[in-house]
């Protein structure tokens, strides 16, 4: 009788295999490279057994060593997150090249971005952008990410920032949250779009609403500044300036620090105020020092 439940669905050069945990196992038995990438997983990440990251890499290391191109490229992964050490830069290329041979998207992607960086690799624009593409055909939206930058910069390509912001923009629907800030702060500045601020705002909002504090100051900007179109909204951009502040950014720390001293958005309050502003100080802000010398003379 075959096992009903099938723990397991993996890509491999005989297609796409469902496999129940004991038949996975008997594949690792069998030295099978494709047992050893899916049970490889499932002890990294805890999938169906308990956790162990040792035996783990152990099990995509050997997978690799058999020639599995997915767990080569896990491992890429893996590194280029700094989880995985066992591996240097000319390593990650090699397996890189075996994966995106064998048309693994995010393979096409890593390799893409060894020749954009010239990382274990000589520098060749023109053989990013060509890796790129062939990963963001596949749907891969970190590819059309850095497709969109190639582009954008004409890197190996001609410049086209209306072909770079559709690039961007199509990426940025997909999730890709580097994108979403890219697409706003197109509409936002008319780059190869036409100017559309309240679009800029949707796409700085969906950015932020993702963790990305660049977005968030961006709004806190924008609402401080106002338009013709848009009028100034001191509530609202005193809200993206305190989030950006509170993940970090140097400008947003010393601007908050400007509302409560000022009492824009927020009721005024100057010892919050100044703690913000010697906290800008203190983290490298040169106008957040000249502001506190001259109110503390």
């Amino acid at each position: 009788m075959p096992e009903k439940n099938k723990d397991f669905v993996f890509e491999t050069d005989k297609g796409t295999i469902e496999a129940s945990f004991d038949e996975v196992k008997r594949m690792v038995k069998n030295g099978d490279p494709d047992g050893l990438f899916a049970m490889g997983m499932a002890y990294l990440f805890g999938l169906n057994i308990e956790q162990d990251v040792d035996k783990g890499y152990e099990m995509l290391e050997s997978a690799c060593e058999k020639g599995q191109t997915e767990a080569m490229t896990l491992l890429v992964r893996l590194f280029m997150s700094h989880q995985y050490t066992k591996m240097d830069a000319q390593k990650a290329v090699e397996y890189s090249k075996k994966g995106a041979e064998d048309g693994i998207s995010d393979a096409q992607l890593f390799l893409g971005i060894a020749y954009m960086d010239g990382v274990g690799v000589e520098r060749d624009y023109a053989k990013a952008a060509e890796l790129f593409r062939l990963s963001a055909k596949q749907g891969n939206s970190e590819a059309r990410n850095s497709l969109a930058f190639i582009y954008q910069e004409g890197l190996g390509v001609e410049k086209d920032v209306e072909k770079a912001f559709k690039l961007y923009k199509n990426a940025a629907t997909a999730g890709n949250i580097n994108a979403q800030y890219q697409t706003g702060a197109y509409y936002e500045d008319g780059i190869g779009v036409k100017k559309d601020l309240k679009k800029a705002i949707e796409w700085y909002s969906k950015a932020a609403g993702n963790g990305d504090t660049f977005a968030m100051e961006r709004l806190g900007i924008i609402y401080c500044t106002g338009s013709a179109e848009l009028p100034i909204d001191p509530e609202s951009s005193f809200k993206w300036f305190l989030d950006a502040a509170l993940g970090g950014m140097l400008g947003a720390m010393h601007q908050v620090g400007l509302d409560y001293l000022e009492g824009f958005g927020v009721e005024k309050d100057k010892e919050e105020g100044m703690k913000w502003l010697r906290l800008a100080a203190s983290s490298g802000s040169e106008e957040s020092r000249k502001v506190l010398s001259h109110l503390e003379s």
